[in-house]
């Protein structure tokens, strides 16, 4: 992507049904910044189900159908659909990545682990996941509507990541007027040596809490009535690594709003 060109999202669907979430949310980020929506499909074979059209979200929600430039690929590969999709975001080089996750029903809460899931932590670009079937972050006509965020403080660069991709992504889509929460779980010396970013309109408050981190956070979500919330990830060590359990992927599977997950990069 060279700089002449339009805030790219790129949305991964699987094209099943509820995957019109991420469609949407991508159509209305990209119509947010005056940018531009690749819908991603990476299959073994012929796509199984019908491509996403922006038209009839656009219609629906009383905006010209060509009121987004939105484009379609689908990306076939052999064995290893992981390796392709990184393939092909390396290609795209996106601006944002949004995926969907599921959660499963029952006593032991678990989440089917998906392609792109997987492959937008190797691929280290900021990433927006969906919990699919539950409240998001647009409104009925696709107005984008972010008022309380939640982001959680950990190491410096972890904190220093999560500032700036939350920063870059509100940029973008001209948000002037939010409460954001920046959550540190233990000592809170760390505060004294944040770099915020100066918005109009954008009020930041220190919060100081107790106890596991995952719980901690989703404790202060459904206390404050959070919108987004706002974490970093070194990685395979972040969002979908099952075998190490770390916050990120802790929280993503707790709590139900959606997360924009932006990558560390350690000096």
């Amino acid at each position: 992507m060279t700089t002449a060109e339009k805030f790219l999202v790129v949305q991964a669907t699987d094209l099943m049904p509820d995957s019109q979430t991420t469609l949407e949310h991508g159509l209305a980020i990209a119509l947010g910044a005056e940018g531009r929506l690749v819908s991603l499909h990476v299959d073994q074979g012929e796509p199984d189900g019908p491509l996403p059209s922006a038209a009839k979200v656009l219609k629906k929600w009383g905006k010209a159908e060509d009121a987004v430039a939105h484009d379609t690929v689908v990306a076939s590969v052999d064995k290893k659909p992981k390796k392709g999709l990184l393939r092909t975001l390396h290609d795209l080089t996106p601006d944002l990545l949004i995926v969907g996750t599921r959660q499963q029903q029952g006593e032991q809460k678990t989440f089917r682990e998906s392609a792109a899931e997987v492959a937008a932590l190797d691929a280290q670009i900021p990433t927006l996941v969906l919990h699919l079937g539950q409240d998001g972050l647009i409104d009925d006509k696709g107005e984008v509507s972010i008022r309380r965020v939640l982001l959680p403080v950990g190491d410096g660069a972890e904190a220093r990541d999560a500032i700036r991709g939350l920063t870059k992504f509100f940029d973008n889509l001209g948000v002037t007027d939010v409460d954001i929460f920046l959550f540190r779980v233990g000592d809170d010396e760390i505060f004294e040596y944040l770099t915020l970013p100066e918005r109009d309109g954008w009020r930041f408050h220190r919060e100081r809490a107790k106890g596991y981190v995952s719980t901690a956070i989703g404790d202060a979500c459904e206390s404050k009535d959070i919108d987004l919330i706002a974490m970093s990830t070194r990685g395979q060590d972040g969002v979908v690594d099952v075998f190490s359990g770390t916050h990120t992927q802790k929280v993503i599977r707790r709590v139900p709003c959606p997360v924009l997950v932006s990558p560390v990069f350690d000096d």
